[in-house]
């Protein structure tokens, strides 16, 4: 069964709750944290896809949010596009505004505030000079203990 895909405006915000999270999933997603703290930005991106795959709640789409914001940075930092760099920036706020100050762990509004610096710095910086771009501005996410974490 393949969940189909909702842009923000057709998501029911009363059941964004977050997800029950198997052992694996948890893993995969502390993982996605690691990689993308690391600036491996596809690596997070295709650790984070394999749990949104499996994903079939209205919530689902705060891991398209982190996924497109992955693909940003990788096409901000690595691949220097820069229509698909907004693009992507674009879609990951819509999506990632919907939530909660907090979710899983992750502190949203770091993300948020991240997505609008980086858009600050990349018309400072120019669409033809972003390997110029300022990488202290990209976030490095803590994830804080979870209520639901019991998995190590």
């Amino acid at each position: 069964m393949i969940a189909r895909k909702k842009s923000p405006h057709q998501i029911d915000r009363a059941k964004l709750v977050e997800p029950s999270l198997s052992e694996e999933e948890w893993k995969e997603y502390r993982t996605g944290w690691e990689l993308f703290n690391h600036h491996r930005f596809w690596d997070a991106h295709e650790a984070w896809e394999s749990v949104w795959k499996r994903r079939y709640e209205e919530s689902r789409i705060f891991f398209q949010g982190i996924i497109q914001l992955a693909a940003a940075y990788h096409l901000l930092t690595v691949k220097h596009r820069f229509g698909g760099m907004m693009r992507n920036f674009e879609k990951a706020e819509e999506k990632l505004a919907l939530f909660p100050s907090s979710f899983l762990g992750c502190d949203v509004r770091v993300l948020l505030q991240a997505i609008a610096a980086a858009r600050s710095e990349v018309r400072r910086i120019g669409s033809d000079n972003l390997a110029a771009f300022d990488r202290s501005l990209i976030p490095t996410v803590q994830l804080r203990s979870h209520p639901l974490s019991h998995h190590t």
